[in-house]
């Protein structure tokens, strides 16, 4: 999906590009960007037949752009990437074997590494890799990176739904749950992605929306798709929520790197660089 991508669009399309794997298809679905992301994309497809634009108007959010781009793929095999990420060169291929070797894994995702408006490293993301212990998280905490996720379509059904319609922030929440019906979630143990903070991330824009829109995908995923959340998943969930609740908005994402082991990447603000920070999967931490 893009919208307003502009400052960071080439460089995500360039790590697409440098991939190991080269047996893809690029479908970049705009979101009626109002910069000049069309016109860089116009220019990128010119020099790659493996580029598809889709345009899409007026602004819809992510979720749209996300459905329309999955009506139009052609792969077995589909990877999600933001337009202000950067995906590792070897990304693809050790996701593809990954998902080959292990058939019940519905979508595997990685490592990631936060970097700042600038590409300098903010901090890691640590995800566990076994497919039980990213069931148990999915409670408290997202377990796959949605933007280092890829999916094995053979395992959906033809009429399986992936985003909500409308949808504009936390839109992966509901989709995890809902490919856990159908398979195994999972990370290999390498870093495949650089996330970008900025000032402009959808999710830090209302962080406290975004929350709520997280609560209500977990509570629909106990009521209408049979998951069964652990005692400290609840528990963990419980404390987000009083802490969501009196926190100020400008407080929670800071809060919540801080806990994670994120620096320098503050809501609303453009991230400094700071020391690595390596978190530790939060599951660890409620053992």
């Amino acid at each position: 999906p893009v919208y307003n991508a502009a400052e960071f669009l080439e460089e995500a399309v360039a790590s697409i590009r440098g991939q190991t794997y080269t047996r893809w298809e690029l479908l970049c679905s705009d979101d009626g960007s109002t910069d000049c992301s069309v016109a860089l994309l116009e220019n990128l497809v010119a020099t790659d037949g493996r580029i598809r634009l889709l345009r899409g108007a007026p602004h819809r959010g992510v979720a749209a752009a996300c459905n329309d781009a999955l009506l139009l793929a052609r792969g077995e095999l589909v990877a999600r990437m933001d337009a202000d990420d950067v995906s590792y060169p070897e990304r693809f291929e050790r996701e593809a074997a990954y998902l080959r070797s292990h058939p019940a894994v519905v979508a595997v995702g990685g490592q990631v590494e936060i970097v700042d408006r600038a590409g300098k490293l903010l901090g890691q993301k640590r995800f566990p890799t076994g497919p039980e212990a990213s069931r148990r998280m999915m409670f408290r905490s997202l377990a796959v990176q949605q933007g280092a996720m890829m999916v094995n379509r053979a395992r959906l059904p033809p009429d399986f739904v992936w985003y909500t319609p409308g949808a504009t922030t936390a839109e992966e929440v509901e989709l995890l749950f809902r490919l856990l019906q159908h398979g195994q979630l999972a990370n290999i143990g390498e870093t495949v992605l650089k996330y970008r903070m900025h000032g402009n991330n959808v999710s830090l824009r209302n962080p406290k929306r975004a929350f709520a829109l997280t609560l209500k995908a977990r509570v629909k995923a106990v009521r209408a798709y049979g998951y069964r959340p652990t005692l400290a998943g609840l528990l963990v969930t419980g404390a987000q929520a009083v802490a969501v609740g009196l926190l100020p908005g400008r407080w929670v994402y800071p809060v919540y790197a801080f806990l994670r082991g994120i620096s320098g990447a503050g809501g609303g603000q453009r991230a400094r660089p700071s020391t690595t920070l390596l978190a530790v999967a939060q599951e660890e931490a409620v053992k």
